[in-house]
């Protein structure tokens, strides 16, 4: 008897042991795989960008010599693959809301233009290789002349304001937006220059 009780505790101490084990292997399993995750989203952190220059995009009407009009944005954009990798350039085509994005141009120069789906979403269709005019132009489906103009973002905000486009903002430009002229009117002249602007925190 005593000796049967003695095997059971054994036993019982037995599987208790295996059990531990076990949930100490499920344990590491589980933190090898959350580690393998963890990579394999770090790699995908090249979605993860930063934007540098800006460029405004003029098409010009050569059949009727127009003056060139404004069409769009190309900015530049810096990717890394992976933490710690190399930067690559890609290039982003937009309308003049630079929020609608219709294409881009890879760092080899290749370029693509998205179609829209029926069920909401895009096909990226290639369009060429070429200058850097002649992708964009590809891009917006135009066989015209494409121009670039280098700007900033700063200086787009500050358009966005200028109502007028006098190159200035006055009281009644700059007060829906809480700018206020005084505080970054260096000059005392009652309105806000572009140097003003860009001086200041607005």
């Amino acid at each position: 008897m005593t000796f049967r009780i003695l095997l059971a505790l054994a036993l019982a101490a037995v599987t208790t042991a295996c059990a531990s084990n076990t949930t100490r292997s499920a344990s590491t399993a589980t933190t090898s795989e959350a580690a393998a995750v963890a990579a394999r989203l770090d790699r995908g952190t090249w979605m993860v960008n930063r934007s540098t220059d800006v460029w405004k995009v003029f098409e010009a009407d050569a059949q009727f010599g127009t003056a060139p009009r404004h069409i769009g944005y190309l900015m530049e954009r810096k990717y890394r693959q992976m933490r710690g990798g190399p930067e690559f350039d890609m290039y982003v085509v937009t309308t003049l809301d630079r929020g609608e994005q219709i294409g881009h141009i890879d760092s080899l120069g290749r370029s693509v233009r998205y179609e829209a789906q029926r069920n909401g979403g895009f096909d990226q269709v290639p369009v060429g290789v070429g200058t850097m005019e002649q992708n964009v132009g590809a891009i917006f489906q135009t066989s015209e002349r494409i121009s670039l103009e280098k700007t900033s973002a700063r200086r787009i905000s500050f358009e966005s304001l200028d109502l007028n486009r006098d190159g200035t903002l006055d009281a009644n430009e700059a007060a829906p937006y809480g700018v206020t002229v005084s505080g970054a009117d260096a000059n005392g002249d009652g309105v806000i220059d572009f140097q003003e602007f860009a001086a200041s925190d607005l």
